[in-house]
């Protein structure tokens, strides 16, 4: 018998509040950068959203079912595995929110409808019993940067095809921190795990601090990033301090508690006060930047300006060269072209 409890804690409402935060980010963005949006776009792309990815928990509560309903805790908010929800009965839930979903993101732009069906075909392969890359670390890593990436990002893109102010590197910031904690959330890195990948996780470190800090000297968005940054290390300690092994409900901490500061701090910046200080901050760290290029050989200055500079300035730019490459292959291998003569 379905209880109130079952409706209002499962997989896919526990997720909600979480995917809602990743796409208000690449929103949130948006409207700092070009300081006005439209509505029935946000509330369009926002359902079409969250209704498509929903459709992600059903078909994961479906191929999970065995392993889940040995687990005591997710026989809790797993419709399938307690027994609520059929096998049958969450495909074709799943089913009915993807294209509920898909058809709303159709009605945004074609690039948004394109994230989309990117992201529902990634989770496939992240959770297809075919591939089982979840089942592994490596190409765990790999899948769950490049889904967080489009989630964090497809708010911008409801918008815009603009490469030039797109975020890049906050983006990808976001998008490895959250695959190092779902990491050590889904293989229960402690201990020796740690030891037996260190070079996994002292790469995701790595190229994260080097995200964060490309964020910071190249984007006009400082304080809001050191204000996360200091908040979140405290909150985590805390959180931490519940247990010596990462629980569930130190999942549910972040969630609930650490992913809507990052939409706060960057709303922060609507105050005319936290505004002009994160101004002159940036303009500090724009002149030490100055000084430190100085210092370095052109090389690596060059090197270094290059990253903030995308290969595109939109999508569009993006769809054309594809089209172009696309005819150019189809005329070379068209039967009675000049190669074949």
């Amino acid at each position: 018998m379905v209880k109130l409890k079952n409706i209002l804690y499962n997989s896919v409402t526990v997720s909600l509040p979480k995917n809602i935060i990743q796409f208000f980010l690449g929103f949130v963005l948006y409207w700092l950068v070009f300081g006005s949006f439209d509505v029935f776009t946000l509330g369009i792309a926002l359902a079409g959203f969250l209704l498509a990815y929903s459709a992600v928990y059903f078909f994961n509560d479906v191929i999970d079912y065995e392993e889940d309903k040995r687990d005591e805790d997710k026989r809790g908010w797993k419709l399938v595995a307690c027994g609520i929800l059929t096998k049958r009965g969450a495909c074709i839930l799943g089913c009915s929110f993807a294209l509920a979903g898909l058809i709303l993101s159709s009605l945004v732009n074609g690039w948004f409808l394109g994230i989309m069906l990117t992201l529902l075909f990634l989770n496939f392969l992240h959770s297809s019993p075919y591939t089982k890359l979840k089942r592994r670390v490596i190409p765990t890593t790999i899948n769950m940067t490049a889904i967080e990436f489009l989630k964090y990002s497809i708010g911008w893109f409801a918008f815009t095809g603009d490469l030039l102010r797109f975020p890049f590197w906050i983006i990808m910031t976001f998008s490895l921190v959250y695959t190092g904690i779902y990491l050590i959330y889904k293989f229960r890195f402690r201990g020796n795990m740690i030891r037996d990948n260190k070079l996994l996780l002292g790469s995701i470190a790595f190229l994260t601090a080097l995200s964060y800090a490309l964020s910071v000297t190249l984007y006009p968005f400082a304080l809001p990033l050191i204000i996360l940054l200091a908040a979140s290390v405290v909150l985590i300690m805390l959180s931490m301090g519940v247990g010596r092994k990462f629980r569930f409900m130190n999942w549910l901490w972040i969630e609930f508690v650490i992913l809507p500061l990052v939409i706060i701090a960057f709303l922060l910046l609507s105050v005319p006060f936290v505004d002009q200080a994160n101004a002159e901050l940036t303009e500090t760290i724009g002149e030490y930047k100055e000084t430190v290029y100085k210092k370095l050989p052109d090389d690596v200055v060059t090197g270094l300006e290059n990253l903030s500079k995308p290969a595109y300035e939109s999508l569009d730019d993006v769809q054309e060269d594809v089209i172009n490459i696309t005819v150019n292959l189809s005329t070379l291998t068209a039967p009675g072209s000049s190669t074949n003569k």
